[in-house]
């Protein structure tokens, strides 16, 4: 897995260009995956990996939304684009790693990730915190790109593995050793995004 160096590095060097670079290509999940997570009044949202704040637009005015990051370059973005938004005042953003977070217990009643869970350096820990902060019975929406088990693509993505600290996310990653490793409780799968290559993971926090 990469390190959260490497992580924070690679996107530093991506938030001049991200918008450009991962708007338009991952939006049709984005927005997918907003819909699904952000479906009822009043809801306390954490977003982890908010990224610049591409998702911002899709929320609910009513949501209580608090998003976290890795990367200062990409909050700084998240916040001047909350600040031209609806949810100025209903949304507040952390420099945080999901994998040791600061906030409570149950603080939370919807957690979502989007394109975030290849990047994590321990995926026990990644799941084990999101269970933590969910309150119980609350939902975990996630998207993220899943290797398939053989073929070319299998292949390139595992080639491509030895760049992984330079992209900043694992290339190769399968959704068995995703569930495995975060102990998660899906509940639906469906393919999501570009050509469906993407999945949106809905979990039930139990």
């Amino acid at each position: 897995m990469i390190s959260l160096t490497e992580a924070r590095d690679a996107y530093r060097g991506y938030a001049p260009a991200y918008d450009l670079l991962f708007g338009p290509l991952l939006q049709t999940a984005r927005r997918r995956a907003i819909r699904v997570a952000n479906d009822r009044p009043g809801q306390r949202v954490l977003e982890i990996g908010v990224g610049t704040g591409l998702s911002l637009p899709h929320y609910r005015p009513d949501v209580q939304l608090v998003g976290i990051d890795v990367s200062d370059e990409m909050l700084a973005k998240a916040r001047d684009r909350a600040r031209c938004g609806v949810l100025a005042e209903r949304s507040r953003f952390h420099l945080m790693n999901a994998e040791a977070m600061d906030f409570l217990d149950g603080s939370f009643d919807v957690v979502v990730a989007l394109f975030v869970a290849s990047t994590v350096q321990d995926l026990a820990r990644f799941g084990a915190e999101i269970r933590r902060v969910c309150r119980p019975d609350g939902r975990i929406v996630l998207v993220n790109h899943f290797s398939t088990p053989g073929g070319f693509s299998a292949r390139l993505s595992r080639h491509l593995g030895r760049f992984a600290g330079s992209l900043g996310f694992e290339p190769y990653f399968p959704l068995d050793h995703f569930l495995d490793e975060t102990g998660l409780r899906v509940a639906a799968i469906e393919p999501t995004g570009v050509f469906g290559r993407l999945k949106l993971l809905q979990a039930t926090n139990g």
